[in-house]
C-alpha cells in the first residue's frame, strides 16, 4: 500500500467524507495529486495553500469554515503541546522511502555520536547507527526532534560527544546545543559540520543592535499551538518597564519583516517560534530568551 492509498484508508476509518489538506512547502508538489486521488476515492478534498511551519500551525479554523469533517495535516506528527482544535485533526507523516548509500563519516572526529532526525526519517536511524558503528563509532539513537523541541537530544547529551542530525537543511540541527553538531544531508549524500558559531555570533549581534532601543514591540503568534506565550509576553513587558523602557504587545499570525516595518518601535522581541529570528529583519529583532542578556539581568 502506497502513501496515497494509506492516507485514504485512514480518512475512511474516521468516517470523514469532506476533508481539508494542509501540507508544508516541501510536500506542496504532491498536493494536487493527493486531492485528486482522494476525490477518486469518494472523499471531497480541499487544499489549504497557506504556509504551515509545523504541527503548532494548523488550518483547523479554515477547515471548519469549509464544512470539513477533519483537517488532514500532512508531514508532521502531533505537536508536543496539547491545544483544542475546531475540527478533529488527522496527522499523517508521509514517510519518505529513501535508499541509504555509503557515507563517509571521517569528518566526525568524536567517538560517541547521538543520532536525531525529523519525523519523516525515523525508520532510517537503526541503519545509520549500523553505518556509524561500521566506521568505528559508538552510536546512540536519540530519536525525533523539532526546530523548537530538543528534549530527546537533552536526554542523551551526557552520554555522547557529538550530535548527528539526519535530514536536510539547517532548521533542525541549529536547535541543538552543548555539543558539536554534524548533519548527514540525505539530499546531497554528504556529511557536514553545522556552523553553530556563525549563528551564535548573529544572535549576539542582534542583541547588541537592540541595546539602545527605548520602545519595544513584543510579538505573540496567534497560532493555537503557541497560545501559551501570552503570559511570557506580559512578563517581558513588565521587565522592560522596570528598566524605564516602553513596550506594547503585538499579536500576529505571520511574523515577517514587511508586516513590521510600519510599527513605530525601535526593536522587536519575539515570543513565538524562536527560529523566526533567523530570518532577515530591518529593525533589531531578538528572542524572548535574550531579554535577560539585553537588560543585563
Amino acid at each position: 500500500m502506497n502513501n496515497y492509498e494509506e492516507l485514504a484508508e485512514k480518512i475512511k476509518e474516521l468516517g470523514a467524507k469532506r476533508v481539508m489538506l494542509q501540507l508544508p512547502e516541501g510536500l506542496k508538489m504532491k498536493a494536487a495529486g493527493m486531492c485528486l486521488f482522494l476525490q477518486e476515492k469518494g472523499i471531497d478534498a480541499f487544499l489549504s495553500n497557506n504556509s504551515t511551519y509545523g504541527a503548532c500551525d494548523l488550518a483547523d479554523t479554515e477547515a471548519k469554515r469549509m464544512g470539513c469533517d477533519i483537517l488532514v495535516h500532512v508531514g508532521h506528527s502531533k505537536f508536543y503541546v496539547d491545544f483544542q482544535t475546531d475540527v478533529p485533526v488527522l496527522y499523517y507523516i508521509w514517510p519518505e522511502k529513501i535508499e541509504l548509500g555509503t557515507y563517509d563519516f571521517s569528518l566526525i572526529k568524536e567517538r560517541r555520536i547521538g543520532i536525531l532526525t525529523s519525523i519523516q526519517h525515523m525508520e532510517l536511524l537503526s541503519d545509520i547507527k549500523s553505518l556509524l558503528e561500521g566506521q568505528g563509532k559508538e552510536a546512540l539513537i536519540g530519536g525525533q526532534m523539532l526546530g523548537c523541541w530538543t528534549a530527546n537530544a537533552e536526554k542523551i547529551e551526557s552520554k555522547i560527544d557529538a550530535f548527528l542530525f539526519v535530514g536536510s537543511g539547517e532548521f533542525h540541527p541549529l536547535a541543538l546545543k552543548g555539543k558539536t553538531v554534524y548533519k548527514l544531508d540525505l539530499e546531497k549524500g554528504s556529511v557536514e559540520r553545522v556552523d553553530a558559531e556563525k549563528f551564535r555570533k548573529l544572535r549576539y549581534g542582534r542583541i547588541f543592535r537592540a541595546r539602545d532601543a527605548q520602545t519595544f514591540g513584543i510579538l505573540i503568534s496567534s497560532k493555537k499551538g503557541q497560545k501559551e506565550m501570552t503570559g511570557m509576553a506580559e512578563g517581558i513587558k513588565k521587565r522592560l518597564e522596570q528598566k524605564d523602557k516602553k513596550a506594547l504587545i503585538i499579536v500576529m499570525n505571520e511574523i515577517t519583516d514587511d508586516r513590521l516595518l510600519g510599527i513605530k518601535v525601535d526593536a522587536f522581541i519575539n515570543t513565538a517560534c524562536p527560529r523566526i529570528a533567523d530570518m532577515q529583519f530591518t529593525k533589531p529583532f531578538i528572542n524572548a530568551e535574550d531579554v535577560g542578556i539585553l537588560l543585563e539581568e
